[in-house]
């Protein structure tokens, strides 16, 4: 193998020297810094990029802390006029029942009063009819007549009796 002759050593050498000088110049030269600038603007634009998206998060993390706050608030306000209207609902379902209370306390009491009236006319009505009924049970039982006078003083009596 001519690579492991000594004679060749220093020609193999010497080329090595000369074509690792020119690669060396070359990529250092025209190939690496092109290729450098590339891996710097790229380092940039990610330290840009990442600072960015810290930025857009803790923007992001304020703006939902802002968003739960006024939603927080909203549904205070929401509640606070809810129980306004409860409130309000209840004082105006209280004075239309007291004013329901009254209206049926006075159809109560007229229609007491009618009751009353139509008891008294029907009691002066069968009047008559009464002090004759109550005049023959008493002939029956007792075997006397009765005046209609007496009949009707103890009809009287009994009914202020029953009051």
């Amino acid at each position: 193998m001519p690579q492991l002759d000594p004679t060749w050593f220093a020609s193999q050498v010497f080329w090595l020297a000369i074509c690792f000088v020119a690669l060396y110049f070359m990529l250092s030269r025209l190939v690496l810094p092109p290729l450098l600038d590339i891996m710097a603007k790229r380092t940039d634009t990610l330290a840009t990029d990442i600072d960015t998206a810290q930025r857009l998060k803790s923007e992001a993390e304020q703006a939902r802390l802002d968003y739960e706050k006024v939603l927080a608030k909203a549904r205070g306000d929401a509640q606070a006029a809810m129980n306004d209207a409860v409130a309000d609902q209840k004082l105006k379902a209280e004075a239309k029942g007291k004013e329901l209370e009254k209206q049926i306390e006075q159809k109560l009491a007229t229609a007491t009063a009618q009751i009353e009236a139509k008891k008294a006319t029907m009691m002066n009505e069968l009047a008559p009819t009464v002090v004759d009924l109550t005049a023959m049970i008493v002939e029956k039982l007792t075997q006397a007549k009765p005046s209609p006078d007496q009949v009707t003083k103890a009809l009287n009596l009994a009914t202020k009796g029953e009051r």
